[in-house]
């Protein structure tokens, strides 16, 4: 193992033992084998950037191998209703040969906010780590009016890939060309040099999208946890 994978290994240890005892769990996801992380190089502005993206098992199937699209081809009924319970409801469905029991529809968004998410390191030009560390959860919470909070889930509200009505609970918005282009849009936000505190442990970031809007992410983060969360994105 090289000395930017121990590096890695050893920051996603401490930030989720952190998380683990800051939020009262009683596990947490610690590791991740490097033969699952993924290293990925997107140019931006005529320059290039280096992420190593390390997924959760879920996390790893339901986005970065795009399962997440099938779920919404095999039940699109299930989607742009309004309600993110619906969502729950299909990947539910489409999961269920993988459970070992039947469960309810909170059993299984307990599962799917908990600890399925990807850690985002930035490999800086001279092999470094960026100290802004990303963890893109699938989702963090579902308010009472039915709508995901935090999340990649979240963000998909305002992006519809092409052969798509939506893969959401909302009607279509910002179109891109593939699923995949979500979460670079995403990554490179949080990582763009437009990036400030907004008030209390929120901050805000700004970047572009190839048609020139603006990209503008929330994102939460404490003083003391060494880690950021997507709060909200919005398009202007």
């Amino acid at each position: 193992m090289n000395k930017l994978a121990f590096q890695i290994q050893e920051k996603m240890e401490e930030i989720s033992l952190i998380l683990m005892n800051h939020e009262e769990k009683n596990f947490c996801l610690a590791k991740v084998s490097p033969c699952n992380w993924r290293h990925i190089s997107y140019n931006n502005n005529q320059k290039g950037y280096n992420f190593i993206i390390v997924p959760s098992p879920a996390f790893d199937r339901f986005i970065l191998q795009r399962e997440y699209p099938k779920v919404v081809d095999k039940f699109p009924y299930l989607f742009g209703t309004g309600n993110d319970w619906d969502i729950v409801r299909a990947i539910k469905e489409y999961d269920k040969e993988r459970l070992l029991r039947e469960y309810s529809d909170q059993e299984y968004f307990d599962y799917i906010r908990g600890e399925t998410m990807a850690y985002v390191f930035k490999v800086e030009d001279a092999g470094t780590l960026s100290e802004r560390i990303l963890r893109l959860d699938l989702c963090r919470n579902i308010n009472p009016d039915n709508v995901f909070q935090g999340g990649i889930f979240h963000v998909f509200k305002h992006f519809t890939p092409e052969g798509f009505d939506t893969i959401s609970s909302h009607n279509r918005e910002f179109g891109v060309e593939t699923f995949s282009e979500i979460y670079r849009y995403v990554i490179l936000n949080f990582f763009s040099d437009n990036f400030k505190k907004e008030k209390d442990n929120c901050y805000e970031a700004k970047s572009l999208l190839r048609d020139g809007h603006t990209l503008r992410g929330i994102y939460y983060k404490e003083d003391n946890i060494p880690v950021s969360f997507i709060n909200s994105i919005r398009i202007g």
